[in-house]
């Protein structure tokens, strides 16, 4: 009789035990959510929409009726606006890394997206947990083509817009994401191009250079001198039309070392002009004294040759 009333107890014992266990863990979910406090409610409202819904959900439920998959779905919901809370944090802390990061963040946040309880129609909560996503891509979206609007410098400004086109097309914005994808694409085609022009500019300014081997100015013989003004000549032109190119698309560093080379060739291109221009000078100098010379000679040759003739005529009337 003892050992009945004994395992009778057992059972009445393990039994509240269940019921003090569902509970505790309904309290538990119920308790981390209420005292959720995230810093990403204050910019998306949805954050608290979501908490609500789930609170609501788990108020109206009777607790020693708790389903599982209930308890379950309150825990995802917690997990979800956690993380959500993170790569808003990430977002609004970081730099522009971790601005393009949280656009793959937050998309990849929709595997996490806590599914229906079983027996109970959808709820809001659902929804709003997808569109709290669309919404934050959408304001990244937003916030990378504004940046790529207001940048100067071609390379970065395509750069920005494929982040803003990417994050359209993930929060469900074909028509802005299409839209941006074509200017974006004309932009790139023509940096593409202007760059390969520039950058052979360079190359084939930088192979002039190269040809042209100076060690000692005064060691170089006159049709050296004149070669390498010719080479100098056509290799500056070559980094100027490379240089405005590189300008026009804010390339800063690529501008400069335009520069440098140009720089170099000013340093030295005087010292071979003055010397050109002097034996030029020398040279017309020269042709000029010939030229006098021979037109002195002819003048005194015309003279003799009148002097000739007129005494042939005095003579011939004689």
């Amino acid at each position: 009789m003892n050992v009945k009333i004994f395992l009778l107890l057992l059972v009445c014992f393990g039994y509240c035990m269940i019921n003090i266990s569902n509970v505790s863990a309904e309290g538990d979910t119920l308790n981390d959510l209420r005292n959720l406090n995230l810093e990403a409610g204050v910019t998306y409202p949805e954050v608290d929409d979501i908490k609500q819904d789930v609170l609501i959900m788990l108020y109206t439920t009777e607790r020693k009726n708790l389903p599982q998959d209930m308890e379950i779905f309150a825990s995802e919901t917690k997990i979800f606006l956690v993380k959500f809370n993170e790569i808003y944090l990430a977002y609004k802390r970081g730099d522009l890394n971790a601005k393009e990061h949280a656009i793959r963040d937050c998309a990849n946040l929709r595997v996490m997206i806590p599914k229906n309880p079983k027996y109970i129609e959808e709820i809001d909560a659902v929804e709003s947990a997808n569109n709290l996503i669309n919404k934050f891509i959408y304001d990244d979206a937003l916030f990378f083509e504004n940046l790529g609007n207001n940048e100067n410098v071609t390379k970065k400004k395509i750069s920005y817009y494929k982040n803003a086109t990417y994050a359209y097309s993930l929060c469900g914005e074909v028509v802005l994401s299409t839209s941006l994808k074509v200017s974006t694409d004309e932009t790139e085609k023509r940096y593409n191009k202007d760059m390969t022009k520039a950058n052979e500019l360079v190359k084939n300014g930088l192979s002039e250079l190269n040809l042209i081997n100076i060690t000692n100015v005064a060691d170089m013989s006159m049709s050296e001198k004149i070669d390498a003004i010719v080479k100098f000549g056509s290799a500056e032109k070559k980094f100027s039309d490379a240089s405005a190119i590189y300008k026009s698309h804010n390339e800063d560093e690529l501008t400069n070392e335009c520069k440098e080379k140009t720089d170099e060739i000013d340093k030295i291109m005087p010292i071979l002009q003055h010397d050109a221009l002097g034996f030029l000078f020398l040279i017309s100098l020269a042709f000029f004294l010939v030229v006098t010379y021979l037109f002195l000679r002819i003048t005194e040759w015309k003279k003799a040759m009148y002097d000739v003739s007129l005494g042939d005529e005095i003579l011939g009337k004689v």
